[in-house]
């Protein structure tokens, strides 16, 4: 057998795949290679002189260009910010570095984060590794795409209404949301203060178990039931609120999650459907409160330098101007009788289930298009299934369950009671043990060892 690679090794291997794929996927905005291999070659002398930090120690990881990182340029995907090089890392970059993680460079963000397509205007779209005509999802796209076309193992994203879940269910990874709050989000351009969580994307839950362990340091305190065994669910609740996540959905989806939650009870899991009906207002809850807190962080320039935005985010700033300040408090407002219906729920069972987004990839063409029924817009839709979680700040998890007829990724969404991870990933671990090895997509680049 040869011999395993060194940290540098693996730091330069993993460059040289991210400049290959480049071109076809653009999942990178600012490649920090110097930087990196410099780290990388501390990381090896420490490792081989016996220190370890951890699992992550020696382990190249992107972090999406939101998120501040000390003397690397942080866009937002903007124009705006094109030229900004901040003086400190965000929290959660500098709890990588403590772990002892390689930082390759910052992954391309849909502008600001205000959007779900990661179309860059100024930037270039992000490509879906499994057909890259498609999109990838956003607005962590850049983060999703590197991690399931093999450039690394792992990712940093942010999740306000879905932004880690979306494009990790379009494009095939694991990608969670934890409790909001758990890890910090100081040093984060921010799109809703009241929402935005950072998270990471991985190629398997492990790597996303390992990658929380790091970033929540030690706030990370369980406080549900013991973990499920890896390879058995028996005696663990799952709810389904099927009125809701079952409606306009693509049937493909519908049928992938079914089989998957039929594999969970075959393995003991009990699966029931249930009804919270104050899911029905999440979409229109969600904007009425995103849109006017990412108006009020971006009224510094906006709409002064509007020119310089995006179309897409221009417009969602716009509207967001429509909104009154008794809508917005009514917001809230309602965001705590849902946060209250789904946490009521979690008393009667351990998890709920059900698709993470209610469609497959799409071309960014279609985005805007009132394609789906009742006339839904794709950007719109791709939200419905993930906002709840989003606006009851509860921890959920998508991971890969299934391909579609055209061979089309398809995500299940778990989601539980705040600061119930550890039970959360014991399920999703679980689960992708009983799912088997997943596939690489047509646009991968395969893993050094």
């Amino acid at each position: 057998m040869p011999a395993a690679r060194t940290v540098p090794e693996r730091t330069e291997a993993a460059l040289e795949r991210i400049e290959r794929a480049q071109p076809l996927l653009n999942t990178f905005i600012t490649v920090s290679a110097e930087a990196a291999l410099a780290d990388a070659r501390v990381a090896g002398q420490e490792l081989a002189s016996g220190v370890s930090r951890g699992p992550l120690h020696g382990v190249p990881v992107g972090i999406k260009d939101l998120i501040a990182t000390q003397g690397v340029r942080t866009t937002a995907g903007s124009r705006i910010l094109a030229h900004w090089v901040p003086k400190r890392d965000a929290s959660a970059v500098w709890m990588l570095r403590v772990a002892g993680a390689i930082l390759v460079g910052k992954t391309n963000t849909h502008e600001f984060a205000f959007g779900t397509t990661n179309d860059n205007p100024h930037y270039g779209a992000v490509k879906n590794p499994w057909n890259p005509a498609l999109t990838s999802g956003g607005s962590s796209g850049g983060s999703a795409a590197a991690v399931a076309a093999g450039l690394l193992p792992l990712a940093l994203g942010t999740d306000t209404a879905g932004s880690i879940r979306i494009p990790a269910a379009l494009c095939g990874a694991v990608g969670l949301k934890p409790t909001y709050g758990l890890i910090s989000t100081r040093g984060v351009v921010p799109l809703s203060k009241t929402l935005d969580t950072v998270g990471p994307i991985g190629r398997t839950v492990a790597d996303v178990e390992a990658a929380m362990r790091a970033l929540a340091g030690g706030g990370w305190q369980v406080t549900g039931k013991t973990p499920q065994p890896l390879s058995a669910l028996k005696g663990l609740t799952i709810g389904v609120p099927e009125h809701y996540v079952y409606d306009r959905v693509d049937p493909e989806i519908e049928n992938g999650v079914r089989e998957a939650l039929r594999a969970m009870q075959a393995a003991g899991a009990v699966v029931r459907p249930l009804e919270i009906p104050e899911l029905e207002r999440c979409w229109e809850v969600g904007i009425s409160i995103v849109r006017p807190e990412a108006l009020a962080f971006h009224k510094r320039w906006y709409p002064e330098r509007a020119a310089e935005y995006g179309e897409d985010v221009a417009r969602s700033l716009e509207a967001a101007r429509d909104i009154s300040a008794s809508a917005y408090l009514a917001a809230r407002r309602r965001r705590r009788q849902i946060a209250r219906a789904l946490r009521r729920a979690l008393q009667d069972v351990d998890l709920l289930a059900g698709p993470t987004v209610p469609v497959t990839a799409f071309p960014n063409s279609d985005a805007y298009k009132p394609v789906l029924p009742g006339g839904e817009l794709p950007r719109h839709a791709v939200t419905r299934l993930t906002y709840p979680f989003s606006l009851s700040r509860l921890p959920a998890i998508s991971v890969p369950c299934g391909l579609s007829k055209a061979g089309l990724p398809i995500g299940l969404q778990l989601a539980a009671g705040p600061r119930q991870e550890d039970a959360l990933l014991a399920a999703a671990r679980a689960f992708e043990a009983i799912r088997g090895a997943w596939p690489e997509p047509p646009a991968s680049l395969p893993a050094s060892s």
